[in-house]
């Protein structure tokens, strides 16, 4: 990858304290086999940590907080994307300590010892130049504005310049419960592993897109397009989602999405994942 190595996973290259975890593979390996170093069971939680199937790459990933699976689920949705690091730890604690001596920073520690910094996300993509990383910080409006939170960022991003890895604080005041709803509704065609032909996806956006009415409830525009095309409502519903998921269908992830509930598409504006 552009800018990065991955961590080697011989325990014997680390600190002693951090071997028995290393050794299980938490935060060395990458694809399907990637084991992030914090897991759910590992913070503590007031009800808002997930524990969800990946599409990308076919893996449970530990999400620790909603606006941490929302911004997941955005990201899972770009066709550039190929792997998602969730809480990928910084192994390289001499360098970090040495950041956060130069900072006036106090490093995090377990007990009597240095712990890694974790990044919320790492991401890998493919970009025109090939494929790249880039790291992802997932905080509230108030902890983004908490100072002492901040400074611990300020190692994260000062440890990624260095290596050349962009490293982004995610802007998350438009996320909200009913954005986190709508992703999982349309998520949906993949809970039931749907996964229908490219042809039979534009087919279907493309019927769907042509009936489409306003004030109409969802349900009834999945009906009126599955008698169209001659399919039953059960997979034209997960064709619904599909389509929605892959963009087919530009719903509007702000506008609450239910069946029940007439659709509202996607006006044009900057924020485009919205």
């Amino acid at each position: 990858m552009i800018g990065f190595m991955h961590w080697k996973p011989d325990p014997g290259l680390y600190p002693p304290y951090l071997r028995r975890r290393i050794a299980r593979g938490r935060g060395v390996r990458e694809g399907a086999s990637y084991i992030p170093w914090l897991k759910v069971r590992d913070v503590p939680s007031r009800g808002t940590s997930s524990v969800v199937k990946g599409i990308v790459v076919d893996r449970t990933h530990h999400l620790l907080s909603e606006l941490e699976a929302t911004y997941f689920y955005l990201i899972e949705r770009r066709a550039q994307t190929v792997d998602i690091l969730e809480q990928w730890p910084i192994l390289d604690i001499d360098g970090t300590m040495q950041l956060s001596r130069q900072w006036g920073v106090r490093h995090p520690f377990k007990g009597p010892y240095p712990e890694p910094f974790t990044v919320d996300l790492l991401i890998a993509e493919q970009t025109t130049a090939g494929p790249r990383f880039r790291a992802a910080s997932i905080k509230t409006p108030d902890d983004a504005n908490n100072p002492a939170i901040r400074q611990r960022l300020a190692i994260e991003h000062a440890w990624c310049k260095a290596r050349g890895i962009p490293w982004t604080l995610v802007d998350t005041r438009q996320f909200n419960r009913v954005l986190l709803a709508n992703l999982r509704f349309l998520r949906g065609w993949y809970r039931h592993r749907f996964t229908p032909s490219a042809g039979r996806a534009t087919q279907f956006a493309h019927a769907f897109s042509k009936g489409y009415e306003t004030n109409v409830p969802l349900v009834d525009l999945i009906s009126r397009t599955a008698v169209r095309l001659r399919m039953n409502v059960g997979s034209a519903q997960d064709l619904f989602r599909y389509c929605g998921w892959t963009e087919r269908v530009a719903v509007s992830l702000t506008d609450q999405i239910t069946l029940d509930r007439p659709l509202v598409l996607r006006r044009k504006v900057p924020h485009a994942d919205l």
